[in-house]
C-alpha cells in the first residue's frame, strides 16, 4: 500500500492564502515517511502556558538548517488568517543540531491565545505543514516530567528511565496495573470501556527535584492532590515502542487472529518454534509469514509512537484503524473529531473519531462504530492473513 497519495494532500504551499485550520489535511501527521517529525506539548501552570516543541528531520540528505518555524495564533479552526506572536508570547530555542532543534514558548494567562499555530516551512521547495495547540483553559496537564534537565514529550517512558517533575511542590505518584481492554471492531455494537473508578494499585510521594525509577510497567498519574482533576499520566513500557520480545507480539495479533489462534499465540509465551507454527498455519507460506509479521509489527510500532494514551497505541481506537488498514488519505481535525477516510483501490471507507478526553490522556479519542463497516474489515482481514499486503 502506498504511502504518499499526492503531493498537495501532504503540503501546503506557501503562497496560499486564507487556509482555514479545519480545511487542511493532516495525514502527515501519521506518514512515518514524511521528511520530519514535529511535536508540540502543552502544559498549563498557575503561571501561565508553557508548550515545548521539537522537529527531528527523518530525511538523512536534509539538515535542520533547511527548516524554519513561523508562529501565529488563532481563535477558531474557522479563521483563515493567522495573527502574529505578540511580545507576551516568548519563543526560545533551546537546543539545535544537525538533525533538529527544539524550544519553549511561554505564555502569560492573560495573553494566551486560543490556539498556537507552527507553521513549519522548507523554503528551498515553497512549501510549508501547518501543526496546532489548542491552549484549554481547563487542561489537565499541569506539569511535565524532565529526564535530566530535558522536558519529557512523549506519553510514554522506557522501564529503566529515571525522571524528575517540574516544579517545587511535593507530587503523589499513582500507578494502575490494570491490563486495559484492547479495542473492538470498528462494527462491534459495544464498545469496550474503562470503569470509570479505576483502582489504584500503589501510591508513594516524590519530593521536589528528586528523581524516580520505575519497577513495574503500566500508567502512573503524578499530582499535588489526589482529588484533584489535574496533573500527569505517562505509561512505563518494557519492551516498546517496537515489540521484539515474543510474549509481546501476541496480543497485537488479535486483530487479524480467531479466538483460537489468538489464544495458542498467547500460551507460547517465549517458545518461539511454538509461535512460528502459529503464524505459518495462519499464512500457510513461509514467505507469506515473514512478510505478515515484518509488515503488521512495524504498523505496531507507529501506533505505539502516534496513539499511546492510558493504555499502548495499538489498543486504541485510532491504533488499531491504523494497523489494518494503513496511513488515512485524508485527515481532517475538528474541535471534538478526527475524521480519517481511504480513498485506495482496495477498499474506501471513512472513520470518525469523537474526542473523549480525561485527566489520563487529554487527546483520547473513541471510534463512532457502526455495522457497515463489517464486510470491509473482514475483507482487508483476509488480505492481512494472506500477507497481500
Amino acid at each position: 500500500m502506498k504511502f504518499l497519495t499526492g503531493i498537495l494532500c501532504l503540503f501546503l504551499v506557501l503562497n496560499l492564502k486564507g487556509q482555514p485550520l479545519r480545511d487542511i489535511n493532516y495525514n502527515y501527521l501519521y506518514n512515518p515517511g514524511e521528511l520530519f517529525s514535529f511535536d508540540l506539548k502543552s502544559v498549563r501552570q498557575s503561571s501561565g502556558w508553557i508548550i515545548f516543541y521539537k522537529l527531528h528531520v527523518r530525511d538523512t540528505s536534509l539538515r535542520a538548517d533547511d527548516f524554519t518555524v513561523q508562529w501565529e495564533t488563532r481563535q477558531t479552526l474557522s479563521d483563515k488568517e493567522g495573527t502574529p506572536l505578540t511580545s507576551a508570547i516568548e519563543v526560545k530555542e533551546t537546543s539545535r543540531g544537525n538533525t533538529g532543534f527544539a524550544g519553549t514558548i511561554t505564555v502569560a494567562p492573560a495573553s494566551a491565545p486560543n490556539m498556537l499555530v507552527a507553521k513549519v516551512v522548507r523554503a528551498s521547495l515553497n512549501r510549508a505543514w501547518l501543526f496546532y495547540e489548542v491552549l484549554e483553559p481547563n487542561s489537565p496537564v499541569s506539569t511535565y516530567a524532565k529526564s535530566g534537565n530535558e522536558p519529557v514529550t512523549t506519553p510514554y517512558v522506557n522501564l529503566a528511565s529515571r525522571l524528575s517533575i517540574a516544579g517545587d511542590a511535593t507530587q503523589i505518584v499513582s500507578y494502575y496495573n490494570d491490563n486495559f481492554p484492547a479495542a473492538l471492531p470498528p462494527f462491534a455494537e459495544a464498545q469496550g470501556r474503562v470503569s470509570p473508578g479505576m483502582k489504584t494499585d500503589s501510591t508513594f510521594t516524590l519530593p521536589a527535584g528528586q528523581e524516580m525509577g520505575f519497577s513495574k510497567t503500566g500508567l502512573y498519574l503524578v499530582q499535588t492532590d489526589t482529588n484533584a482533576t489535574e496533573g500527569l499520566a505517562f505509561r512505563v513500557e518494557d519492551d516498546y515502542p517496537r515489540l521484539g520480545k515474543i510474549p509481546s507480539l501476541a496480543g497485537p495479533l488479535m486483530y487479524i487472529c480467531t479466538k483460537q489462534e489468538y489464544d495458542r499465540l498467547a500460551l507460547a509465551k517465549n517458545d518461539k518454534k511454538s509461535f512460528d507454527r502459529i503464524i505459518l498455519s495462519i499464512t500457510n507460506d513461509t514467505d507469506r509469514a515473514r512478510k505478515l509479521m515484518r509488515n503488521y509489527f512495524r504498523r505496531v510500532e507507529l501506533v505505539n509512537q502516534y496513539f499511546t494514551s492510558y493504555k499502548e497505541g495499538w489498543k486504541t481506537d485510532r491504533g488499531m484503524i491504523y494497523i489494518i488498514f494503513g496511513q488515512p488519505d485524508e485527515v481532517y481535525k475538528f474541535s471534538d473529531r478526527e475524521v480519517w477516510s481511504y480513498k485506495n483501490d482496495l477498499y474506501k471507507v471513512t472513520f470518525n473519531f469523537a474526542k473523549s478526553s480525561s485527566i489520563f490522556d487529554p487527546e483520547n479519542y473513541v471510534l463512532i462504530r457502526e455495522k457497515k463497516y463489517q464486510e470491509t474489515w473482514y475483507e482487508v482481514i483476509d488480505l492481512w492473513r494472506s500477507a497481500r499486503f
